[in-house]
């Protein structure tokens, strides 16, 4: 009697057929809920660069979790996931959908382009999915074929209205472009695109970063007399004008240099005036000097540095004399400014036909590192006396044995720069011999230092081709260079150690060996990401005024509390920015002062949907891929071509004029951090 009524309940369930969609995965909103456990989890898989765990969540029926495991793989870039993740381009969520393609991209294998062109919707005729195509577009720049760039290079279909397809095109093609992948139709088509100022600002910025970005790239006087007008449509785009003026500078032709000229003094943004100047490098030295030598005296340095730098970069023999009169004759220039003129005129002048200003300037320049009381300033001193090889031992001597690490750095660069003189012979004539030999010594000596900065700056210099340091190397000093190797401390000493390993096996005649990998030491913080919000900001005082960062918990969970982390101890209080490159990046964090110190540990890289695409990104400095720590920069313009290399993971939110006016040596004084 009591089998019947389980043999009937087993016949209904055997009857009834089972759901298909049990365990499928379903559409629905991701939410990136940091107090979740499991999602938690997903970030720190992604942080151990754990393949096969987030592999096995690829399928998972929660959309939070799908995205987290598709868009780990835009920063653990495992070829081996490839299939598994063409998969997810299918995924009933967009969001998923999209972080699949971005990953492939990211992942860049030839084997990721057919799921990405497969995946490309040609019949969204409603335009419901561009954001998707959009992003599968970039991806394909990233690891696309030359017939694929052909293809999106003569795509005609798109509107103006298409603004995601535009963009999306215009990054495919910059994408193509930095892997070294042209065609005379996307360039034709990316002068177009900034020439219209109907195009979407987003696309124009593109094209615009494409034209002054992307090497090898020349315009004739009609591309370059389009891309005059675009400079001039884009009056109320900074951002664009700034790469555009770029473009303009290769082409040495009459529109080209007739619209630059035009411009330069009347140009309001910074930023745009830097490059304008730079732009003009290739055209006539003597009509572009008097429009460079007003820009010396700006009040805004880092236009009076460019102004400097261009002379450096640029000068001519028959001015030699003359940069360094200019500081005589404006004795209120800039310290910098007036160290880069000195640096010309050393640069230029010959000890054969004038040895008096010769002498003369080398003595200055050693004057003014004596009395320099911002160790930056010493720094380009040292560099500017680098112009005259004879002056290595000087240089040697005085900048070893200052006692801030960016003057010895900055000597073992300098050093570097003498021993790697394409006329090193001919230069030291008969001296050279012995030149050579003391500058070996000098790299022993550096190498035996133990010190981070000289051995990452000058191992290699032992691989000078010209100096044929091979003649001089035995078993004993090789042992030497692995007893220094061995004793780095890893991974703090990450560069230094890569540079010294290369060196040895040139030396040995071996391969040049890989990057080691460092293994995963410094797990995210969760119990400090519970206190950070969407309000949390930190407010950094510098010497220079105040600025407020915010936060990309959700892109970067690990750089945000280790940033986070780092404030709370007064890490970065009396830390100087080392590293300004005008038009670029203010760069901090380095506790040597110098760009080659870390604390004991590292942090991994972290990639996610976010650009550099605007000016006051905050990202990680890395020597590369899971190598970040402690150093950070601040973007001062649009940086595409950083993207999808350096994790971003915060933004200026107000304060950047403070920004703009930062140099090396100026101090951060204090960070607080609000948490909501």
């Amino acid at each position: 009697m009591r089998i019947l009524p389980f043999l009937l309940l087993c016949l209904i369930f055997a009857c009834t057929p089972p759901d298909p969609n049990k365990d499928k995965p379903q559409a629905g909103k991701v939410n990136l809920d940091l107090n979740n456990k499991l999602v938690q989890k997903l970030y720190d898989f992604t942080d151990k660069r754990l393949t096969d765990s987030l592999v096995s969540y690829l399928e998972n029926t929660d959309p939070t979790i799908r995205y987290l495991a598709t868009i780990a793989f835009a920063s653990n870039r495992d070829s081996s996931a490839v299939e598994a993740l063409a998969r997810r381009l299918k995924d009933p969520s967009e969001e998923v959908r999209i972080s699949a393609a971005f990953a492939l991209g990211q992942i860049g294998a030839t084997t990721c382009e057919t799921p990405l062109i497969e995946a490309f919707d040609g019949t969204d005729s409603l335009s419901k999915r561009q954001r998707f195509n959009a992003i599968v577009l970039e991806a394909i720049g990233k690891c696309g074929s030359k017939e694929s760039l052909k293809n999106i290079a003569t795509v005609t279909t798109y509107k103006n209205t298409d603004t995601l397809l535009l963009e999306g095109q215009c990054r495919a093609l910059y994408q193509f472009g930095l892997r070294g992948m042209t065609e005379a139709a996307g360039t034709e088509k990316m002068i177009g695109y900034a020439f219209d100022d109907h195009t979407p600002e987003p696309a124009r910025l593109m094209a615009a970063n494409y034209l002054g970005r992307v090497k090898d790239l020349t315009f004739d006087s009609l591309q370059a007399f389009r891309i005059a007008v675009g400079f001039v449509r884009a009056s109320n785009n900074a951002d664009i004008r700034m790469a555009l003026a770029s473009a303009l500078g290769k082409s040495i032709t009459q529109p080209a240099f007739g619209m630059i000229s035009k411009v330069i003094t009347d140009e309001k943004d910074w930023r745009v005036t830097c490059n304008l100047i730079k732009s003009l490098a290739k055209f006539d030295y003597d009509t572009v000097r008097a429009l460079v030598t007003p820009f010396l005296g700006n009040a805004n340095l880092h236009i009076s540095r460019t102004a400097a730098e261009f002379f450096v970069n640029n000068g001519q023999i028959k001015d030699a004399d003359w940069y360094w009169r200019l500081t005589q004759d404006n004795p209120n220039l800039p310290m910098a400014t007036q160290i880069l003129l000195f640096r010309a005129s050393n640069k230029y002048l010959s000890q054969r036909n004038t040895p008096v200003s010769k002498d003369f300037v080398n003595y200055r320049l050693k004057d003014m590192f004596q009395k320099a009381q911002n160790p930056y300033d010493r720094a380009a001193c040292i560099a500017a006396l680098g112009e005259f090889g004879w002056n290595y031992r000087w240089i040697h001597d005085k900048g070893y044995n200052d006692a801030h690490t960016a003057v010895k750095t900055a000597a073992a660069e300098t050093l570097l720069s003498i021993m790697q003189k394409p006329d090193f012979y001919g230069f030291f004539g008969e001296g050279s011999g012995g030149v050579r030999r003391e500058m070996y010594a000098y790299l022993r000596e550096s190498m035996a230092s133990g010190d981070a900065g000289l051995i990452a700056t000058l191992a290699p210099g032992f691989s000078t081709k010209l100096l044929n340091y091979k003649s001089l190397r035995d078993t004993s000093r090789l042992k030497d260079l692995k007893n220094t190797l061995a004793n780095l401390k890893m991974p703090r000493d990450v560069e230094a150690y890569m540079a010294l390993d290369k060196a040895i096996a040139f030396l040995e005649d071996k391969p040049e060996p890989t990057a080691p990998k460092i293994a995963w030491n410094h797990p995210i913080d969760w119990n400090r990401l519970k206190l950070v919000g969407q309000q949390t900001e930190a407010t950094i005082e510098t010497s220079k005024g105040k600025f407020v960062l915010e936060f990309f918990s959700h892109i970067a969970p690990g750089s945000v509390a280790n940033f986070l982390e780092l404030a709370s101890t007064g890490y970065y209080n009396s830390n100087a920015f080392h590293r300004v490159v005008s038009n670029f990046v203010v760069q901090g964090g380095c506790p040597r002062g110098d760009g080659y110190g870390a604390l004991d540990y590292t942090i991994r890289s972290e990639i996610g949907l976010k650009w550099y695409d605007e000016a006051g990104y905050v990202g990680m400095a890395s020597a590369g891929p899971d190598t970040e720590g402690t150093q950070f920069f601040i973007t001062h313009c649009p940086t595409p071509h950083l993207d999808g290399r350096y994790t971003i993971f915060g933004k200026v939110k107000s304060g950047m004029d403070v920004v703009d006016k930062l140099m090396p040596g100026d101090q951060i004084e204090k960070v607080t951090v609000k948490y909501q």
